[in-house]
């Protein structure tokens, strides 16, 4: 087994999504442009307050997932704060290897990782949580319902969602016939990810369909999928910039 320190010189011969601040002292490098690393710091300050408002302390006896956790960035904060246990999962193998090699660079007993698309997993194959995440990855799947169905089929208490959001559709369409009618309750768009994928974009949808729901479509969804509540989380002053406009937000989905 590698020593710490030939662990961090590993960690630090690539360039990472996230800024990881080593045991050692270093910072990874990123390939994110300087522009976008504020959304990681603006979600992370939003999570920690949230878990501290929401539980108050005793994350010893809470587990927690972390849905599409990438390099586990967030998985790792998590641990860091003391929950009894976190999963994170990842459809990508490349994500979980990383995230495990920063893992055993932090000595980290209370988090796993696991090699999982979440929008095929079934809700045994990963156990009962009392919080769950699903930060960037809403906007990137082709199965959203499915994939809700799963956070909420595992969430015992609240399910923390950060996603892009659409512009909203309201009216009234005709249902059968124009003798009637629906109401249009909320929106999900169609964007093209053929793109990323042939540039191989980690970041992307592992398949080039992805559906972006509304804020209001995703509100609608988290009811119909089972969740009693959600409201969404205020974003600080100094928000990253698709947070603090509104085009990005953090939802609290509530199991109970």
């Amino acid at each position: 087994m590698a020593n710490q320190e030939q662990l961090e010189s590993l960690i630090l011969e690539r360039k990472w999504f996230y800024q990881f601040h080593l045991p050692g002292g270093q910072i990874t490098e990123t390939y994110l442009p300087d522009y976008a690393q504020p959304i990681h710091t603006t979600r992370a300050r939003m999570m920690n307050k949230f878990l501290d408002d929401e539980f108050g302390g005793g994350f010893d006896q809470l587990r927690c997932a972390d849905l599409a956790c990438h390099e586990g960035f967030f998985a790792h904060k998590l641990a860091d704060k003391g929950f009894k246990e976190v999963v994170g999962v990842d459809a990508r193998t490349e994500h979980i290897e990383h995230a495990n090699l920063i893992r055993q660079v932090y000595s980290h007993q209370n988090l796993s990782f696991k090699v999982g698309d979440i929008q095929k997993l079934e809700a045994h194959e990963l156990g009962s949580f009392d919080a769950t995440l699903m930060f960037g990855i809403l906007y990137h799947l082709e199965n959203v319902v499915g994939a809700l169905r799963l956070a909420r089929a595992i969430t015992n208490k609240v399910c923390l969602i950060e996603t892009q959001v659409t512009p909203n559709l309201t009216g009234i369409t005709d249902w059968g016939s124009n003798k009637f009618t629906k109401e249009i309750v909320g929106c999900l768009a169609i964007i093209d990810e053929t793109g990323e994928l042939s540039i191989d974009n980690k970041e992307a949808n592992i398949t080039p369909i992805s559906i972006v729901p509304s804020l209001q479509g995703l509100l609608w969804l988290l009811k119909a999928v089972g969740f009693k509540s959600s409201r969404v989380i205020a974003p600080p002053p100094d928000a990253y910039e698709q947070l603090a406009d509104g085009k990005r937000v953090i939802v609290a989905a509530y199991a109970s």
